[in-house]
């Protein structure tokens, strides 16, 4: 009897698997994992649930693809373009609700005007592209950046995040039209969590370091320290987070160089333009170690 609640909970544990690995390999694992011998153990070890958590996360990153340093780039890419749309909404929808409560209301049309058609147009573009209809967000994020700017140079001539997430992603969303055929796309549920992992990385309350009181700045650190953490735990597994990442930040290093002097962004930090480069160095890494597993294995 626990020997069925011990396998059951193993089953939960390797839903962090995709379903097509699991349909293939699940009563295999679960065979390694019980053994032959009889068992009153009722749980996984620790040790055990953490390496198969980790071991889900490499299958997604295509560490089992026969071509995993394609599969890591094309992804990456893609969920690169995911996240850096998805940074803009939700940049431009924390502005918009900024804007009303400072006297929006009043004049509700000027907002939309400034800021409101930009953001319609940047979540169509996000769902498109999350629907995996790659060439109409490629055509919404053009529009983005081109029709609202016409309308209104408000997000243009204050170098917002919001108006380079579009000018970050089309390129992107472009390259990734050039997939190649024997790589298979991200699945949708997957990229929709590695695009809320990469949000919740920005949403670390990184400006609490510069507050004058100690304590604050204390939990700015421990909050920041270990939502950096959590982060290189996951991307060290699946390590099309550590590409994904890069255009994200890249936003807040775009808006920096137009605008160092202002304050109050959600992405001005002190740590945006260093820590893009170690971003990108984290990635050349990812991409060059994959390369050189795979032709090990080979």
């Amino acid at each position: 009897m626990s020997s069925d609640v011990l396998e059951k909970r193993y089953r939960m544990l390797l839903r962090a698997y995709p379903a097509d690995y699991r349909r293939e390999r699940a009563d295999e694992l679960i065979d390694t994992l019980i053994g032959d011998e009889p068992t009153n153990r009722r749980w996984p070890s620790p040790r055990e649930a953490v390496s198969l958590v980790r071991g889900g996360l490499r299958v997604y990153g295509g560490g089992t693809a026969a071509r995993p340093t394609a599969v890591l780039f094309w992804q990456g890419i893609h969920l690169g373009a995911l996240a850096v749309l998805a940074l803009g909404v939700l940049i431009g929808l924390d502005d918009i609700v900024e804007a009303f409560q400072f006297g929006g209301l009043s004049d509700p049309l000027t907002v939309l005007r400034n800021q409101g058609i930009h953001e319609i147009v940047l979540i169509a573009a996000l769902v498109a592209l999350v629907a995996g209809r790659a060439r109409t967000a490629a055509v919404l994020a053009v529009t983005a950046a081109v029709v609202p700017t016409v309308i209104s140079q408000y997000l243009f001539l204050n170098g917002l995040p919001q108006w380079w997430a579009p000018v970050v992603a089309t390129p992107l969303i472009v390259l990734g039209l050039r997939r190649p055929a024997d790589v298979p796309p991200a699945p949708r549920a997957n990229a929709v969590l590695v695009t809320a992992g990469i949000l919740a990385l920005h949403l670390i309350p990184a400006g609490g370091l510069r507050m004058v009181d100690a304590g604050p700045r204390i939990v700015a650190a421990l909050m920041v320290v270990a939502g950096v953490a959590a982060f290189l735990w996951v991307a060290t597994a699946d390590q099309r987070l550590l590409i994904a990442v890069v255009p994200t930040l890249l936003l807040g290093t775009l808006y920096q160089l137009d605008n160092g002097g202002l304050t109050g962004e959600m992405l001005r930090r002190p740590d945006a333009l260093p820590s893009l480069v170690v971003a990108v160095l984290m990635a050349v890494v990812a991409v060059v170690s994959t390369r050189q597993r795979q032709r090990t294995r080979a």
